[in-house]
């Protein structure tokens, strides 16, 4: 019988936000965090399923935190809890330790804070329990990450449909360390770039890219995995960049060959990565044009909560009121003093309201009122299948009709703004809706398939990236900055070696 002890911290980090406050972070454990967990579209559901369906281990719950993207985790809440893991693991001493973590958590103090979680968790439990990790593509892989975790690959879609399968393979490579079959050897290669878009693996020339490497997976029976990392655009590490990391079974000749050829694709490749977008004006436009079609989605790609933004823009609600066309539509807006103001006000009441603006420097508050029509104080399960049964995290929300034809949605808190189920809890009919809004670019698209048709929107914003807007002061990445000198970090070769 395997004891196996799991968890999840997982953060996505934007270096330009507001720290992410202790008292926004939720933490599940015990039996609720495995409830709530399993069978859900994450990778932490597909590890509890995949350990569930073995009848030869014992489920050591940790502890669980899903923090939508956002600034910097407080340090203090991030020291608590690795302090925590660290003498919960000494007590319950596992076999192994499975994980669901992003790779691109920073906190106000440190900016590689996966890389430091599993040192420290390495140096709680020794060299001999087997750690495994899923990540995010997005993830900033690092050779810290790499000398801690046996296991430590990523996810190969986006949009993220394939959470809950890489958790699963985690489990499965994770009991073939322990039961000897397999002998991690890591070979990664990074390049000193940003992709500023076009980073959806269905499209050229990542399609391309992760082709050849399920290929190169299937053909070489030493080659266990090789997972391609798209950084994350918002944040600023030393050591960020485009990465290709392979996991071998035991050493292989052609790995440092193969991870170096990605690494010069992207940079041969990188004026291919941009995004087609359209302005918020010429989606109304369309829209208006295409009124009696199919409801459009609108990627609202500078306000991205699902990219750390912090969701409070009103500058596509300003531009459809102002809009020739009346149109009707939805959308949510994070303005926790406004929900306050709804729910005292009461269903019914109309209120004049300072909407939104209030943590976004480049927005302001949108003097307007509104008609209360519904209040909501209870945690919104997504539908999926993009983060299927996760909590939307938006906290107390309000349905506030404003003009007779626009419904929004207030939220306490910026939540995963990437499903249906955020407007239908509300009793919004998408169907009915000329647009709806999403905060997400990419994660959405699975999740209204058949309800709605997506238009990219270039608003201004903390989530959408133009070179040069998100200066760096640690990273050293193309376009931000000229690294013509030396764009290929020279591949490196990583195996833990157990004490």
């Amino acid at each position: 019988m395997k004891r196996m002890a799991v968890g999840r911290l997982f953060h996505e980090s934007h270096g330009y936000a507001p720290a992410t406050a202790a008292a926004d972070i939720t933490v599940v454990r015990g039996q609720a965090m495995i409830e709530g967990a399993k069978g859900n579209g994450t990778t932490l559901g597909g590890i509890l399923d995949a350990l569930i369906e073995r009848a030869d281990i014992e489920i050591l719950p940790v502890s669980d935190s899903m923090i939508a993207p956002s600034g910097a985790i407080d340090h203090g809440f991030y020291v608590e809890q690795r302090q925590f893991w660290g003498e919960e693991l000494k007590k319950l001493a596992p076999d192994a330790i499975v994980l669901d973590l992003h790779g691109s958590m920073s906190t106000t103090e440190l900016e590689d804070a996966e890389g430091d979680f599993l040192s420290y968790i390495r140096a709680a439990i020794g060299g001999n329990a087997v750690i495994g990790v899923g990540l995010d593509l997005h993830a900033n892989i690092t050779s810290k990450m790499l000398n801690a975790a046996d296991i430590c690959i990523a996810c190969k879609k986006n949009p993220h449909d394939d959470y809950y399968d890489n958790g699963k393979k985690v489990v499965k490579l994770v009991f073939d360390v322990l039961e000897g079959r397999l002998r991690p050897v890591y070979t990664f290669a990074k390049t000193r770039m940003i992709a500023p878009g076009r980073i959806e693996t269905h499209l050229s020339p990542l399609n391309e890219m992760h082709a050849r490497a399920r290929a190169l997976e299937k053909s070489e029976a030493p080659v266990v995995d090789l997972s391609i990392y798209n950084i994350y655009r918002f944040a600023d590490l030393t050591d960020m960049g485009q990465s290709a990391v392979m996991l071998s079974n035991g050493p292989y000749a052609q790995a440092k060959a193969i991870v170096e050829d990605y690494a010069q694709e992207f940079w041969n490749l990188r004026e291919s990565f941009k995004d087609e977008t359209v302005t918020i004006a010429e989606a109304l436009d369309a829209t208006a044009k295409g009124k009696s079609g199919i409801t459009k989605a609108f990627a609202d790609l500078g306000d991205r909560t699902l990219a750390g933004a912090p969701g409070d823009s009103t500058l596509i609600l300003q531009a459809a009121l102002n809009h020739p066309v009346k149109l009707q539509g939805a959308m949510t807006v994070n303005d926790p003093e406004t929900v306050a103001q709804a729910h005292a006000a009461g269903v019914g009441a109309k209120i004049k309201m300072l909407l939104g603006g209030k943590v976004t420097p480049l927005y302001l508050p949108f003097d307007v009122e509104g008609v209360v029509k519904l209040l909501n104080n209870k945690d919104i399960r997504l539908i999926g299948p993009n983060f299927a049964n996760e909590s939307a995290a938006m906290g107390k929300t309000a349905l506030i009709e404003i003009d007779n034809r626009f419904l929004v949605i207030a939220t306490s808190k910026p939540g995963f703004i990437l499903d249906r189920a955020i407007f239908e809890s509300h009793g919004v009919n998408i169907r009915e809706q000329d647009f709806i809004v999403m905060k997400s670019q990419f994660h959405f698209n699975r999740n209204v398939e058949g309800f709605a048709a997506t238009i990219y929107i270039a608003s201004a914003g903390l989530a959408y990236y133009v070179p040069g807007a998100f200066p760096k002061k640690r990273a050293r990445v193309w376009p931000d900055t000229n690294v013509d000198d030396a764009p290929i970090i020279a591949a490196q070769i990583v195996e833990r070696l157990a004490v």
